[in-house]
């Protein structure tokens, strides 16, 4: 066996692996925990303040501002907390048409980035637990009601919610609401499994007392989101996932668009892990630190290589083709096919095995944020064209990240 072929099989298997470590964990949690089907009203109503940061936002904010302004959550409790980081358009106008409500606040500062307008919220409020919505999503009317029970468990220091995407339109759009469906189910059981590395900006919260003891948030390559919750992770304490607390976020309706965003992801991610690399291998950090964040370093390597594999063997037999048309011909038998020809090497079984897999996580992710076991229209588009997509955007952050060539929100 040669070394490419030897390194494939590595590869698929400990895909195969990690795949099949997340679904037990999934039955393993729906046996010991069946999912709520109702809203758990709280015990006691905690102050909640909800940040908006908001940069060049003005086509987009006011929905956000009006879906928070409609949760379902005591208003006595509940502050609003909107801050412009130095827009350049009319976000500001539009914030300001929302003070007459006495739950909304209004700052505007010198643009800083995200990290700095939450700061700036933070040290403005007093409330008990602080969260964050970026001005691109809106938020379901029970949303609020979903998380704050979770926090009656008081090693939880952080929530998450379930995010899917806002209103697609374009393919890309349909494709990236099928990925949504695999973040649901991904964030869910990592958080079971006491390894959630991300909490993402669309509607997380947190208890402020544990901001503030962290030092607030810092500049993190652009992903303060995967900063935060690694500096929790490593201070012990937990993230939890409440995946019918639910967000709508706006996607990239362009490959462009969606190609910046996904490399500032990942290299955001990379640095971050580089950063926090001592929690790689580390068994004092659990399952987060012995498979998750090792697999999903990982994930990378293995998405770049098989895409160069698969295109060196599509050249290779492009090249063979031709070859043969020029030497023979271009002639086909019609009914030539025969059974007997199939490809039924291991290789190819553990590929259709690890799709295979990835439609059931697809689906289970649909059941956790939906209710229906359904996966969406758009899946077989998902499956077929999207593995070739990300390695683009893999190995372009893969080298920002190698050279330290930094990224930008927009």
């Amino acid at each position: 066996m040669g070394l490419a072929a030897l390194s494939t099989y590595v590869l698929l298997f400990t895909s195969l692996y990690f795949e099949v470590f997340l679904l037990l964990a999934f039955v393993r949690r729906r046996l010991r925990k069946p999912l709520p089907s109702v809203v758990r009203m709280p015990t006691h109503y905690p102050s909640v303040a909800i940040v908006v940061p908001c940069y060049n936002e003005g086509r987009t904010v006011e929905s956000t501002m009006r879906s928070l302004l409609a949760l379902d959550y005591p208003a006595d409790r509940l502050e609003i907390i909107a801050v412009d980081d130095g827009s350049m358009d009319n976000t500001l106008e539009v914030l300001r048409t929302f003070e007459v409500d006495p739950r909304v606040r209004v700052y505007s500062k010198a643009n800083g980035g995200k990290h700095t307008a939450m700061n700036h919220a933070i040290e403005r409020t007093h409330a008990e637990l602080i969260g964050c919505l970026d001005a691109d999503s809106v938020v379901a009317k029970e949303a609020l009601l979903r998380i704050v029970p979770v926090f009656d468990n008081a090693k939880i220091a952080a929530v998450t919610p379930g995010i899917h995407v806002r209103d697609p339109q374009t393919i890309l759009q349909h494709m990236q609401h099928v990925e949504y469906r695999l973040s649901i189910f991904n964030r869910f059981i990592l958080a079971a499994l006491g390894s959630a590395f991300i909490t993402p900006g669309p509607f997380s919260f947190f208890r402020a007392s544990v901001i503030r003891e962290l030092g607030g948030w810092r500049y993190a390559h652009s992903t303060e989101d995967m900063e935060m919750a690694l500096r929790m992770q490593v201070a012990g304490h937990l993230i939890a996932n409440a995946p019918k607390a639910v967000v709508h976020t706006a996607t990239p309706r362009t490959l462009p668009a969606l190609f910046r965003q996904r490399v500032r992801w990942t290299y955001g991610w990379l640095r971050n892990a580089v950063d926090y690399r001592y929690m790689l291998g580390n068994k004092k950090y659990g399952n987060l630190g012995l498979i998750v964040l090792p697999s999903a370093i990982l994930s990378i390597g293995a998405g770049i290589y098989f895409f160069l594999r698969i295109l060196a063997e599509g050249v290779l037999m492009l090249r063979e083709e031709f070859a043969r048309m020029y030497f023979s011909g271009l002639y086909v038998s019609p009914g030539s096919f025969e059974l007997f020809y199939v490809n039924t090497s291991a290789m190819i079984f553990l590929v259709f095995v690890s799709v295979g897999l990835i439609l059931v996580l697809i689906s289970a992710g649909s059941y956790i944020g939906t209710g229906s076991r359904k996966p969406p229209a758009a899946t077989p588009l998902f499956l077929l064209f999207y593995s070739f997509l990300a390695p683009l955007w893999l190995s372009a952050a893969v080298v920002r990240a190698v050279f330290k060539t930094g990224v930008r929100w927009r």
